[in-house]
């Protein structure tokens, strides 16, 4: 058993992989679509009483696109998570919860852990731990 484990920890660097080129390909192609909708998301903005919306939505776009390119790449890869993790934490907040009516129960935290932001908010915070062996920031020597 501990042999198996051993070669499990072996490909510890492919989970990694997966996990942060997904990951950062879910945010690239989400501000791509969000730049290119960019009207309907700052409409979308203004009906969940966002402020500055005309600046917002542009921005959270632009830093979903840049972010998750430089995810996928594992390129400064710990401040591009934790700038989306700001950005999901505001969406669950503003839109994912208010729109499920999410209450302050039991059924209620289990229909939290069910929102689709609430994984990708817990995937960026594995990929805060790092890029893994196989990325840009390992090859160039780097913590990001």
């Amino acid at each position: 058993m501990r042999r198996l484990y051993a070669q499990l920890d072996g490909l510890e660097w492919g989970a990694w992989l997966v996990v942060r080129i997904a990951v950062g390909l879910e945010f690239f192609g989400s501000g791509l679509g969000k730049l290119g909708k960019l009207n309907g998301l700052i409409h979308y903005f203004r009906s969940l009483g966002i402020p500055a919306a005309e600046i917002l939505a542009p921005f959270v776009a632009s830093t979903e696109l840049v972010c998750g390119a430089l995810i996928a790449v594992g390129l400064v890869t710990r401040p591009a998570a934790v700038m989306l993790c700001g950005v999901m934490t505001v969406a669950i907040v503003t839109a994912a919860a208010p729109e499920k009516h999410i209450t302050a129960s039991w059924h209620g935290m289990l229909e939290f852990f069910y929102l689709p932001e609430v994984l990708l908010f817990l995937l960026l915070v594995w990929v805060v731990a790092g890029a893994g062996r196989a990325s840009l920031d390992a090859r160039l020597g780097a913590r990001g």
